[in-house]
């Protein structure tokens, strides 16, 4: 305790002393205007605690009156929200006059409110021998020696008494004790002490000790509208030993009316809105805070809207962190709601909910019309190609215009199409406008009529060739003949007029074989890739002429016109028909370039963050080299890349010809164990003096936090972003610097490793001391 160990001698113990029939006679005379004054002279400031006082009022002292002075200590504390214990030592000196000291707390509003008294000298009220007021109760009175004195203040815990000089009777010896309320802002001692200029003696001595923090007493009350659940929360964690026993607590509303006399309480939200008043009173201190708590509105969803059919809408509300909307329908649209194409269903009340970061729900509505134009009645005049031909719009007159585009998108001039041609024709769409600035659109199919389409089907026997056409609608001619077949023995270019019902005619040249067997077309397919077989398919020129296949020369025959898995190597093709007419061809099944791909290693287990090197070992002409998954593909033969998860490796090539060949191989990413103690001892010993958790650290591996709880859940440590195995990060058995007991606490860490993997650990640890 600051100034326990100041010890100071005086010269007497002796104190001035007046004869009761004497004091009243002084005191008639001074009001008589005759004999000695006691004069009240300006308070003496005593400026600094763990420092002897001694006589400090002869400095007021006049000639030869008599006075009682006034001495004052003033101190304020530096840190608000603390209770503040205190110890004021007093050694009157036993003298007949009356000296009283009595402290005070002085509160946030300046004011100040007495917390302890003592009186010394010949009163009622005055104690005798050594007296301790300990919170302004009497708790020791009458001790006549020093060392009973010493043995109650050791018993009671208080420091020792710093006036160690004069204590032979202990008469006038007291000792002020207790603890500041935490509200106050500072102490203030008061002492009324009476002095006698003619008396050489010692009369009065005290020592202040500096007032020193014994509890926290911050805290801070919490009100919090949850419209997630529709309640209030209200709140406040007050700490103990701070209030006064006894002390109230109450919560109210901005009406006035008291919704809780507790520091916990929970209301509907739900039209309980506004302002909440937190008070907590003892006898001298005071707290309050206010809460301004409401479910605020914040969606917004915009004006309401007028919008033509077929015209795109994009609605965006506002307001909040989420949206959604609800549709006319009933459905239900994205926070970024489009309709590409709006239709007369869509107009209605569109409801936008919008949560703010709380999760909580506020709506607002918009009200969308949509204008619907009439639908333009379309039609073409007739006309064969080179006429013009005419787009009309019989309800032209519902419109305030009206444009015509070609199949190409293209804006006509005009309604009409002069010398139209058959390139010409396709859907033609019409654009057509109202009063209100609305379109209707439409398609019309425009055509003329073309020149006749003739079909061709040819035939041949081993001596004549045939042309047969269609469709019959038509009328074919030619210089030797008409009709629907043409028959010729020589084969050649045949020009043929072709005339619909409408007259059109078309000038059109056939080409007719000349007889030689059975027409057929080979389709050969060569193989492709490496271990891939070939096939040969024969198409006759006319089905109705059956025939036989051989690909061996004629030795066997077969009625199928497909060979497939043809190996490498030449076929003699012979084709019979049912006229024995015979066909024979020589072809080559040729084989493919070789192409191929490994990757020549075992499978790869690692730790996160290790650099992987491969190579692709190929055969072939290789073209193309791509790697899976795709954030490790270079693009060529070689990869390298850092491990952090596990892949399933694959290299695939490619040559020109498009064929591939692939390989694959597993790497799979290990993470080290990580362990927990089960106890430690913070002895000072260096060893296990502190609770962290240990790994091989041959992950990259970090504690995102290490927290620490005592039996009731209380955090007692914490530490965030730290390296395993580093007891110098470690909890060392303390809360707050204290060392806590020998017991079981709990644990909770989260490990992160550098490929996102993380591991949550929880458990018990032992603190032995």
């Amino acid at each position: 305790m600051p100034g326990a160990n100041v010890k100071k001698n005086y010269s007497s113990m002796a104190r001035y002393a007046v004869p009761a029939t004497h004091l009243i006679f002084a005191l008639a005379l001074s009001f008589l205007g005759m004999g000695p004054h006691f004069v009240l002279a300006q308070p003496i400031v005593l400026e600094d605690c763990a420092t002897p006082y001694v006589d400090p009022q002869d400095g007021n002292n006049q000639a030869t009156s008599q006075n009682r002075d006034t001495l004052v200590y003033t101190q304020f504390f530096d840190t608000e929200m603390q209770a503040y214990r205190y110890w004021i030592d007093v050694n009157a000196f036993g003298g007949q006059q009356v000296d009283r000291v009595k402290v005070q707390a002085i509160l946030p509003d300046n004011s100040t409110k007495d917390i302890n008294t003592l009186t010394f000298g010949a009163c009622a009220t005055c104690t005798e021998g050594f007296a301790l007021s300990l919170n302004d109760s009497l708790a020791v009175s009458g001790v006549a020696t020093v060392a009973e004195m010493e043995l109650w203040l050791e018993a009671l815990g208080q420091p020792p008494f710093a006036l160690t000089g004069n204590l032979q009777t202990l008469s006038g010896v007291g000792r002020l004790s207790g603890v500041a309320p935490f509200c106050a802002i500072g102490l203030r001692v008061e002492y009324s002490v009476y002095s006698d200029p003619n008396n050489a003696s010692t009369e009065f001595a005290t020592y202040i000790h500096c007032p020193e923090p014994v509890s926290d007493c911050q805290f801070e009350p919490v009100a919090i509208a949850d419209c997630v659940v529709g309640q209030i929360q209200l709140g406040a964690e007050i700490p103990e030993g701070c209030f006064q026993p006894g002390f109230q607590v109450s919560w109210a509303n901005e009406e006035g009316d008291t919704v809780a006399l507790s520091p916990d309480a929970t209301l509907p939200l739900q039209g309980q809105e506004g302002w909440y008043y937190f008070t907590a009173a003892d006898e001298c201190c005071l707290l309050q805070d206010s809460f301004l708590l409401d479910n605020p509105q914040f969606a917004e969803a915009g004006e309401d809207l007028v919008r033509c059919a077929d015209t795109p809408l994009l609605l965006a509300g506002e307001g909040g962190q989420g949206h959604f909307w609800t549709l006319p329908g009933g459905g239900a649209g994205d926070s970024l709601l489009i309709i590409p194409v709006l239709e007369a269903a869509d107009s209605g009340q569109y409801i936008l909910h919008a949560f703010n970061e709380q999760g909580c729900e506020d709506t607002d509505t918009l009200q969308l019309d949509i204008l619907t134009p009439p639908s333009p009645i379309v039609e073409q005049t007739e006309g064969c190609l080179g006429d013009t031909i005419f787009l009309l719009t019989e309800n032209a007159a519902d419109y305030e215009s009206i444009q015509w585009f070609s199949p190409q998108e293209a804006p006509l001039p005009f309604a009409f199409l002069p010398g139209f041609q058959a390139f010409q024709a396709g859907t033609y769409r019409v654009e057509a406008t109202d009063s209100e600035g609305c379109v209707a659109k439409t398609g019309l199919e425009v055509m003329a009529n073309a020149l006749p389409e003739p079909e061709l089907f040819l035939e041949e026997t081993c001596d004549t060739a045939y042309a047969f056409f269609s469709p019959e609608a038509y009328r074919y001619s030619w210089p030797e003949g008409d009709g629907l077949v043409l028959a010729t023995a020589t084969g050649g270019v045949f020009p043929i007029t072709v005339t619909d019902s409408l007259g059109c005619t078309l000038a059109w040249e056939v080409a007719v074989p000349e007889p030689n067997g059975p027409e057929v077309q080979l389709l050969i397919d060569q193989p492709y890739c490496p271990g891939d077989k070939g096939a040969l398919e024969i198409v006759l020129h006319s089905e109705e002429r059956q025939a036989i296949f051989s690909i061996d020369g004629g030795e066997t025959y077969t009625l199928a016109d497909r060979f497939r898995n043809l190996d490498y190597g030449p076929y003699e093709v012979v084709i019979r028909d049912a006229l024995d007419c015979v066909q024979r061809f020589e072809i080559d099944i040729i084989p493919p370039d070789t192409l191929g791909v490994a990757l020549n290693y075992a499978p790869i287990t690692v730790r996160p963050t290790t650099p992987v090197s491969l190579v692709a070992t190929t055969v072939g002409a290789v073209a193309r080299y791509q790697w899976v998954p795709g954030e490790i593909d270079t693009g060529g033969p070689a990869v390298s890349f850092i491990a952090n998860r596990n892949m399933d490796i694959r290299v695939i090539v490619e040559d020109e010809r498009g064929c591939r060949a692939s390989a694959a191989l597993p790497l799979t990413v290990v993470v080290g164990e990580v362990y927990a103690p089960s106890a430690f001892s913070p002895d000072g010993n260096g060893i296990n003096d502190r609770f962290t958790l240990y790994s091989d650290n041959g992950s990259g591996e970090l504690m995102a936090y290490l927290r620490v709880f005592d039996r009731w859940g209380g955090l007692i440590f914490e530490a965030e972003g730290v390296p395993l195995s580093d007891e110098r990060y470690g909890w060392d058995g303390t809360r707050n610097g204290e060392p806590l007991n020998t017991g079981t606490y709990t644990y909770q860490a989260l490990v992160q490793y550098p490929n996102g993997f993380v591991r949550e650990l929880a458990g018990l640890v032992h603190l032995s001391r």
